[in-house]
């Protein structure tokens, strides 16, 4: 379907074979691992049942000036927003620019030297275009702008009617340029974290569980126990729109290759953890992960751990950390970074309900730890 837009041209797509390729590929590539092909290629491939993919090109003239990805999604009243009283707000169906299955940059991707600000307002425009045409699933009250985190572009979301939302930080782990192993990370440490982290080694091997990383053959063998894990962690979150599959995490496995890592934790033959991390650039995402809750081991603690590991093998300048659990990710050396969720009700004095609920929310303060050895004093 083509739309047109003041100055500006768009072509929307159910699937991403559908755009011009070169075009969504070229302008995608300045965007993270969530906007481009595989990523994309391989939620399609297993896209959870109440989202639908839409994908859009935004042309200046005939030029193309923008890539944009969007969700539909069915949501059940608490799974919306962490607040209640936002929940409650919240239509059976949302539109959301971006993706809710990743963060960081998955919604707009724009070309350089474009005016971001009119690339922003024009995609607003069509995020309201999509909300009224699609309605054949019923009617779509509520719009999401997920991850827009510079503040430059805050005035353009407020301007047509958006309110910022608390979604917690994305924790992140800023390497050093010296670090060329992990031995070097763990070289790095006060004396006292740099055994924290050791004794997590030893406590997962006491119990009895070797550290392996997974082949696309394994996931295949695996993918049930994959599925199993992984909705272990998922039942028990506070924010869940979206259920993936262990397939998704074979496919992801299978289009990304070698910027995909997928740890596994096994006792015999028995797969009781994984965690997924992805290479974006010179940033390592510390992607989702799954383990057996029962376990009395520090499953979760060895699979943060394993993020560090991939980091540190690709010798990424940053390692994503996610959200959530910041307390053990802080102790690790992960700080709080950006995030930006905003919500916009289609009916005015509802907007306006949803923005005095969001302005009484506060974001729970992010701890912080020493963690790592005091640099020699400078002489």
């Amino acid at each position: 379907m083509k739309t047109t837009t003041r100055a500006v041209r768009f072509a929307v797509a159910e699937r991403l074979s559908h755009l011009d390729a070169t075009a969504r590929d070229t302008l995608a590539s300045r965007a993270g691992v969530f906007m481009q092909r595989p990523f994309l290629s391989a939620f399609e491939a297993a896209t959870p049942e109440n989202v639908s993919p839409r994908y859009a090109l935004m042309y200046l003239g005939d030029e193309p000036v923008a890539a944009l990805h969007f969700h539909f999604v069915r949501i059940e009243g608490r799974s919306a927003l962490p607040g209640a009283g936002v929940a409650q707000l919240v239509d059976e169906r949302a539109l959301v620019l971006g993706n809710l299955a990743a963060w960081g940059d998955t919604g707009l991707a724009i070309a350089h030297g474009v005016d971001e600000a009119l690339v922003w307002r024009e995609a607003l425009h069509l995020v309201d275009r999509l909300r009224r045409f699609e309605k054949s699933e019923g009617a779509i009250n509520v719009a999401f702008v997920k991850d827009a985190c510079a503040d430059e572009d805050a005035p353009t979301l407020r301007r047509q009617g958006y309110r910022r939302a608390p979604s917690g930080p994305d924790m992140v782990l800023a390497c050093e340029a010296s670090w060329n192993t992990f031995d070097d990370y763990l070289a790095s440490l006060a004396s006292k974290r740099r055994r924290a982290v050791k004794k997590i080694h030893e406590d997962v091997a006491a119990a009895g569980y070797r550290v392996q990383r997974l082949s696309l053959e394994d996931l295949e063998r695996h993918e049930g126990r994959l599925d199993e894990l992984y909705g272990q962690v998922w039942a028990n979150a506070d924010v869940r729109p979206l259920r993936l599959s262990g397939r998704f995490f074979v496919e992801l496995q299978r289009r990304l290759g070698d910027d995909c890592v997928m740890t596994g934790l096994f006792r015999g033959a028995s797969l009781d953890g994984f965690g997924v991390s992805l290479k974006s650039g010179q940033t390592c995402v510390g992607y989702y992960l799954g383990f057996d809750k029962a376990v009395d081991a520090p499953l979760y603690l060895r699979l943060l751990v394993a993020i560090i590991e991939a980091g540190t093998a690709w010798r990424c300048s940053r390692i994503s950390m996610g959200r959530t659990a910041e307390e053990p990710k802080a102790r690790l050396g992960a700080v709080a970074g950006s995030s930006g969720l905003w919500v916009k009700h289609r009916t005015p004095p509802l907007n306006w309900a949803v923005g005095a609920v969001l302005g009484s929310l506060q974001q729970p303060a992010v701890p912080s730890y020493r963690v790592f050895r005091e640099a020699p004093a400078r002489s």
